[in-house]
C-alpha cells in the first residue's frame, strides 16, 4: 500500500481527504492538534503532530519519515489560514503569518516531497494543494489572503514543470461551512449563507465533494493531468 502525506489533516478539507484515502493508501496526518490527529487513529490512519510554520524542520521531518516508514508517492498541503480584513487594518504579523501557512511552508514541502529519498517514483507520484477561488476571484476584505492563494496558483504550475514526473495539481473550493470559516460566525452568518446557497448554481458543497476530487487527482487515473487547478465549487466562480 502506498503512503501519503495529508498536511492540514486535523479539521476541514484535509481531514476528509485524509478518511478518503484511508482506504486506499497508507495515510499519514500532520497537524498541529495533536488530540484531533489521534482521533484518525481509528481508521489506520497515523497522525503525525507537527506546525507547518516550522519552515526549518519541514524537511528533516519529512525524510525522517520517509525513512522509517518507506517513500510517499503523494502529498496533499490543505493547511490554511484565512484573513478577512479591511485593507486599512491589515497588520504585517499577520500577513506574515498568513503567507507563511498559505504559500511559503507549502513551497518547502514540495521541495522536501520531491527529493529522491522521499518520492516513490514507482506508484504515479503527485503532490495536490488546496487553493480557493479567492485566488482567481478575489474579494474585497480578503486581499492578503487571496493574493496568498493565487501565489500557490502558480507555484502550482511552476513546479509542475520543474518536478516532473511528478505530478503538482490544485483544487479550488468554493465556500464551504468548515471550523475556518466558523472562527467568522459575525461575517459568515446565517444570511450571508443563504446568499451562497442562492448564488452558486449547485448550491452550498461539503468538504466529502472536495475530498472525491482529491481521490481521483492523486490516483493513477489522472497519471496525464498536471498543472491544474480544478475548481470545486459548484459554480461558485462563474
Amino acid at each position: 500500500m502506498a503512503n501519503a502525506l495529508v498536511v492540514g489533516a486535523s479539521s476541514g478539507i484535509g481531514r476528509a481527504i485524509a478518511l478518503k484515502l484511508s482506504k486506499n493508501y497508507q495515510v499519514f496526518a500532520m497537524a498541529r492538534r495533536e488530540d484531533r490527529l489521534k482521533e484518525l487513529k481509528e481508521s489506520g490512519i497515523t497522525p503525525i503532530p507537527f506546525d507547518v510554520t516550522n519552515l526549518n524542520d519541514i524537511e528533516k521531518t519529512i525524510k525522517a519519515l520517509s525513512k522509517e516508514y518507506g517513500k510517499f508517492s503523494t502529498l496533499i498541503y490543505s493547511a490554511g489560514v484565512q484573513n478577512i480584513k479591511p485593507l486599512r487594518v491589515n497588520k504585517i504579523s499577520e500577513v506574515e503569518y498568513l503567507y507563511r501557512v498559505n504559500t511559503i511552508a507549502p513551497l518547502f514541502f514540495a521541495k522536501a516531497f520531491a527529493s529522491k529519498s522521499v518520492v516513490d517514483k514507482d506508484n504515479y507520484p503527485s503532490m495536490l494543494f488546496i487553493s480557493s477561488i479567492a485566488g482567481e476571484k478575489p474579494e474585497k476584505g480578503i486581499v492578503a489572503y487571496s493574493a496568498s492563494k493565487a501565489s500557490l496558483n502558480a507555484m502550482i504550475k511552476a513546479l509542475a514543470k520543474e518536478v516532473a514526473p511528478v505530478r503538482v495539481n490544485g483544487i479550488a473550493p468554493g465556500f464551504l461551512e468548515t471550523e475556518m470559516t466558523k472562527e467568522y460566525e459575525h461575517i459568515y452568518n446565517d444570511e450571508f449563507i443563504e446568499q451562497i446557497k442562492q448564488s452558486y448554481p449547485l448550491g452550498l458543497g461539503s468538504v466529502e465533494d472536495i475530498a472525491e476530487v482529491a481521490s481521483f487527482l492523486v490516483s493513477s487515473s489522472a497519471k496525464y493531468i498536471t498543472g491544474e487547478i480544478i475548481r470545486v465549487d459548484g459554480g461558485g466562480a462563474l
